[in-house]
């Protein structure tokens, strides 16, 4: 008898979906906005000098994704980062200046890899929302500015926000994410800065396959 409620909770639960594995698999286009923050001071013979530098760059690039379950993903990508400004306020014996830069920086090239979760909530036969929260490793591989060029770092994203999958028949869809998150620095050679937490915004459209 205990076998048989067994077997009867199991079916239950397969048939309400908890063990389904929706498999998916699709790829896309990226861009990411990222702000990320330098810092550092310094004294030299009595005089003291302070600076904070906000550094804006834009990311392009494509991404692929590989649906695990109907609740876990993971991705990789790659994305080409340009700086296109820099915000610095320099204090100098008490006296603050504020200025903007553009131009001269170098851009890389990144390979992104990451996991994340969703919880998808459907709103009609053909759309389903899901919020989403995972983590996004961005490994940089190196710049093109010439020996006078910023020795990058690598960052690790926390990221959350919110998806939606677009059904086009029974297995194709077009994904979309717009994720907002904070990054922690790893390596690189700033000094005398130090690099700071950053933060950005990462959208994803792309082309999905349900398997």
């Amino acid at each position: 008898m205990k076998k048989v409620c067994v077997v009867v909770i199991l079916l239950m639960f397969i048939s309400s979906g908890l063990f389904a594995m929706e498999r998916t698999v699709g790829g896309g286009l990226l861009y990411n906005l990222a702000i990320s923050n330098l810092s550092g001071s310094e004294t030299f013979e009595g005089e003291s000098f302070s600076l904070d530098a906000d550094l804006t760059r834009n990311g392009f690039g494509a991404f692929g994704f590989y649906g695990i379950s109907q609740f876990w993903e993971v991705n990789f990508g790659f994305l080409y980062k340009n700086p296109s400004k820099v915000k610095v306020t320099e204090t100098f014996n008490g006296v603050t200046n504020t200025y903007e830069m553009s131009g001269g920086l170098d851009s890389v090239l990144a390979l992104q890899l990451g996991v994340y979760y969703k919880y998808p909530i459907p709103v009609s036969d053909t759309l389903v929302f899901f919020p989403t929260g995972g983590v996004d490793f961005e490994f940089t591989l190196g710049g093109d500015g010439g020996a006078e060029a910023m020795d990058w770092w690598h960052d690790l994203w926390l990221r959350a926000g919110v998806g939606l999958d677009a059904f086009l028949n029974e297995r194709m869809f077009i994904r979309s994410h717009l994720i907002y998150g904070a990054s922690i620095p790893f390596g690189g050679d700033v000094k005398p800065l130090e690099l700071g937490v950053g933060h950005g915004l990462l959208i994803k459209v792309g082309l999905g396959w349900m398997l």
